[in-house]
């Protein structure tokens, strides 16, 4: 492990994944670096060691810092916005590849993050998929209760909802309930979707402890830097508003504080499904 991933720096944006991350690469690599993006995690990193904290502009600044150090693989965390490019300041490393940033933003999110890892390459560095140098720690081992016939029913009708979506390169969870199209994750993120459920089902008369969300990543999506997440306050927000089935994909969606992430889903009585 410390031969195959060394030199490894950990690029992190927003929410607290990144937080997680940095305290798993401090255990068990001796020599690495922290960048931080986020303006909102800068305060929880502000004492950590090899931490650099950047503005999303700092192009030039990130790659002479990951050389200085004698980087090589990088590994890419968090969510960020999408940036107002006419706002940014452009240094030199920014301006050879503004033009190709501007042109995938303006066909969506997941063509912006193939372009950053693009640049990164061109610039010397290999982005690896945190799950492959994390995988015992941040992937899902074993199914959690049995399912209905009915949630795998919605299941499948979900798969298929978010399966056709992805050529829009939008939408990594959706919920159903009892055929029902309950929401949509758009822009606004998963955890958002799941906080109008409740209001939803009221609205069509069902609010009852059924229904599933659905979170896969999207077709073509690049699997290195862009996984779906869940966490304890996934399932909270599921037992907030009435959901029971969790569908994901195994090896393919990151799961924060795993140990407490089983323990919450016995507390909220929430099912675990793998979707093949």
């Amino acid at each position: 492990m410390k031969n195959k991933f060394n030199n490894l720096a950990i690029i992190g944006g927003d929410n607290h994944l990144p937080i997680h991350a940095y305290k798993s690469v401090k255990k068990k690599f001796k020599e690495f670096i922290y960048i931080n993006i986020s303006k909102k995690n800068k305060s929880l990193l502000k004492s950590s060691i090899n931490t650099y904290h950047l503005e999303i502009h700092e192009l030039e600044r990130c790659i002479n810092i990951l050389k200085n150090h004698n980087i090589s693989q990088i590994c890419f965390l968090g969510s960020l916005n999408r940036p107002d490019f006419s706002s940014l300041k452009i240094d030199d490393t920014l301006k050879k590849y503004i033009n190709d940033l501007i042109n995938s933003s303006k066909i969506g999110d997941g063509n912006i993050l193939n372009v950053i890892i693009n640049i990164f390459d061109k610039e010397g560095f290999f982005t690896r998929s945190f799950i492959e140098v994390f995988a015992n720690e941040y992937l899902l081992d074993k199914e959690f209760n049995k399912i209905t016939d009915k949630d795998k029913n919605d299941i499948n009708k979900g798969v298929s909802i978010l399966n056709s979506l992805s050529k829009y390169d939008n939408a990594q969870s959706c919920a159903i309930s009892n055929g029902y199209v309950l929401a949509i994750e758009a822009v606004e993120g998963t955890d958002k979707m799941i906080s109008r459920i409740r209001s939803i089902k009221k609205k069509i008369s069902r609010d009852l402890i059924e229904g599933c969300l659905i979170k896969i990543p999207k077709k073509n999506q690049n699997l290195k830097i862009d996984l779906p997440t869940v966490g304890v306050k996934t399932l909270e927000m599921m037992f907030k508003n009435k959901l029971n089935v969790l569908a994901l994909r195994k090896d393919y969606t990151i799961v924060v504080e795993k140990k407490k992430f089983y323990r919450s889903l016995a507390k909220y009585n929430i099912s675990l499904s793998f979707i093949n």
